[in-house]
């Protein structure tokens, strides 16, 4: 085989993989009388992101990293006027472009994003949210398997770390079916649960909680615990669950060696505060009185379960746009 076919065929074989990974995607959401144009990279919404109204018009535009804005971002209204432009820096830090930002006024108005991303001891440091400013606020169950999420699952790593953890008495786990952090397990319960050499862990619960903060005008994802499947002989199980804020001092000390990307993921804390990891929604209090899981909605079909967990994924982020909307009225 001369060279140049040689190279023709490492550039198919390349296109091949990238179509697999990188997949462009359109989704109606009636709720939002809106149509949406994204992108999925590994299983994570990366790249632009458009949004139309029902009419043709154009709601918003802008780039996702992990599910996160990044870049500029500009929403319109219905008649196609511009309502908002922000330029992102990171997640949580942003400016306003448009409107304009008034140099005059006794009052100061909510126009501008206080918080700037640091650490502290070697964790993010969050913004502080008070209850009266979370005019958006939905829990979400999500579940991770081994497909793009290689630093979590390869050689058991979050399993084992939690295990070290747990055994060195630093940090509690609770009952598998207290997604409250309310029960705590017995030490002696715990151990038995990691002595037993038959499990193979083959996902992970994630609980989570997506607010917008009405001073800061941000949306944000902040992360309550994780629960381990594990399937032992032909069982499936839930392991305990593991409160996030009480491990992520430690998470902040587990380097993830040569994970750097836009968002400067390098450590295991970064990867779930910055959300470097695939997922699936599998619960939601986003419209759903009934408090049950995606696949026990009356009526949903395999397909019918995929569509509704894309279309959540969207709703928070067109939630978003329309909260900005109604702000510059």
């Amino acid at each position: 085989m001369n060279n140049y076919k040689k190279i023709f065929l490492v550039f198919i074989l390349t296109l091949q993989v990238f179509t697999i990974v990188a997949q462009q995607k359109s989704i109606s959401i009636d709720n939002y009388r809106t149509t949406c144009n994204y992108n999925l990279t590994d299983g994570k919404l990366n790249g632009i992101y458009t949004s139309f109204y029902f009419n043709g018009n154009k709601k918003s535009e802008g780039k996702l990293i992990n599910g996160y804005r990044t870049g500029t971002w500009i929403v319109w209204d219905s008649t196609g006027r511009k309502r908002m432009e922000r330029v992102y820096k990171n997640p949580f830090e942003f400016t306003r472009v448009f409107p304009p930002v008034p140099n005059e006024g006794a009052i100061p108005l909510l126009i501008e994003n206080r918080y700037k991303l640091q650490y502290d001891s070697g964790i993010v440091k969050y913004a502080t949210l008070k209850a009266e400013d979370a005019i958006w606020r939905h829990k979400i169950w999500r579940y991770l398997t081994p497909a793009n999420n290689d630093v979590l699952f390869s050689n058991n790593r979050l399993l084992n770390i939690v295990k070290n953890l747990s055994l060195s008495g630093k940090i509690d786990l609770y009952d598998a079916i207290d997604d409250r952090f309310t029960t705590v397990l017995k030490k002696e319960d715990a151990k038995n649960i990691f002595n037993n050499s038959k499990m193979e862990v083959i996902g992970f619960k994630l609980k989570e909680e997506n607010i917008f903060d009405m001073e800061r005008l941000v949306s944000e994802y902040r992360i309550l615990g994780f629960c381990p499947v594990v399937k032992i002989d032909d069982k499936i199980l839930d392991l305990f669950w593991v409160y996030y804020p009480e491990a992520r001092k430690y998470f902040g000390k587990e380097i993830i060696a040569g994970k750097t990307n836009a968002l400067n993921v390098k450590t295991l804390d970064d990867l779930f505060v910055f959300r470097d990891f695939a997922s699936t929604i599998i619960k939601t209090t986003i419209d759903n009185p009934y408090d049950v899981f995606i696949k026990k909605y009356p009526g949903i079909t395999p397909e019918g379960i995929i569509a509704m967990q894309e279309e959540l994924e969207l709703t928070i982020i067109e939630a978003e746009n329309d909260i900005w909307g109604h702000l510059t009225k």
